[in-house]
C-alpha cells in the first residue's frame, strides 16, 4: 500500500442505492495500494446521531472498519452536513477525526486540507448558522432529543438550506479569493485541497510571486471524483 487518497462529499443516503455502491466500488478497487485515505467531509447527507446513523449504515461503517483493520488509514474532517460524527464512529471504524484546517506533509509538498465551506465567506449568512449550529452549548441541547425531534430537525434544516442555496447567486457560492489567499497565508503553504463547493476544478494561481495551488473535489451525485498522491504527484481524477 503506497497511495493517498482524497475524497469529499460522497453525500451517502441510505436512500440512493447508486451512490452508495460507487463508494463501496472505489474502496473495494484502491483498497489494495491504499496507504491513507483522507475523507475531507460530508461523507453522507447527514448525520444526527452516531448510535442511531451507525445502525442506519451499517454497510458503509463496516467497509471502513475492514479497511483500517488491514493497515489503510483512515481520516476524517468534518463536513456541513455530518459535524455530528463522534467518539462513537471513531471506535467502531478506526477513523481519526481531523481539526478543520489542517496541515499534511506529502514528501516535500506542504499541503492544507479542509472541507471548504470556511472559504465561502460571501455567503454571511450561512457562515453565521455554521457558527451558531456548531456552538457548545445549541449542540447540548439538540443532543438531548430524541431521534425522531432530531430527524425532523435535520429534514427542516437541509429543506430549507436547499431552499435558499438555490436563490443565491453562483459567486456567492464559491469561495472568496481573498479569503483563499488569506489561508495560504495563515497557513503558509501553496496548496490547497478541499470540497464543500462542488466544483470540481484545479485553480493555478500566482499570489505575492509564487505559484499557487487549490485543488477542489467534486461531489459523487453530479461530478464524483478523487485525489490520488503518487509518484510525487497530485491527480485529480474522474471515478
Amino acid at each position: 500500500m503506497s497511495n493517498i487518497y482524497f475524497i469529499s462529499d460522497i453525500h451517502l443516503d441510505i436512500n440512493n442505492s447508486e451512490v452508495t455502491k460507487r463508494f463501496l466500488d472505489f474502496i473495494d478497487k484502491k483498497k489494495s495500494d491504499m496507504k491513507e485515505l483522507y475523507i475531507l467531509g460530508d461523507l453522507f447527507e447527514f448525520w444526527i446521531d452516531d448510535k442511531y446513523d451507525i445502525e442506519q449504515n451499517n454497510i458503509i461503517i463496516d467497509t471502513l472498519h475492514d479497511i483500517t483493520k488491514k493497515g489503510t488509514k483512515v481520516f476524517l474532517i468534518h463536513g456541513n452536513r455530518d459535524f455530528l460524527i463522534g467518539k462513537k464512529f471513531t471506535k467502531t471504524t478506526n477513523i481519526e477525526i481531523l481539526p478543520e484546517n489542517y496541515i499534511l506533509y506529502l514528501d516535500d509538498k506542504k499541503v492544507l486540507v479542509t472541507h471548504g465551506d470556511l472559504l465561502c465567506t460571501d455567503d454571511i449568512d450561512y457562515q453565521k448558522f455554521r457558527k451558531f449550529i456548531r456552538n457548545k452549548i445549541t449542540l447540548k441541547i439538540f443532543n438531548l432529543l430524541n431521534n425522531k425531534i432530531k430527524t425532523k430537525i435535520a429534514s427542516f434544516l437541509r429543506g430549507k438550506s436547499k431552499k435558499l442555496t438555490s436563490q443565491k447567486p453562483d459567486d456567492i457560492m464559491d469561495v472568496n479569493n481573498n479569503t483563499v489567499n488569506e489561508f495560504f497565508d495563515k497557513f503558509d503553504t501553496n496548496i490547497i485541497i478541499h470540497g464543500h463547493t462542488h466544483r470540481k476544478n484545479i485553480h493555478n494561481t500566482k499570489y505575492m510571486g509564487k505559484n499557487f495551488f487549490r485543488y477542489v473535489l467534486g461531489d459523487w451525485h453530479n461530478s464524483p471524483s478523487y485525489i490520488v498522491y503518487k509518484n510525487n504527484k497530485i491527480e485529480l481524477l474522474d471515478i
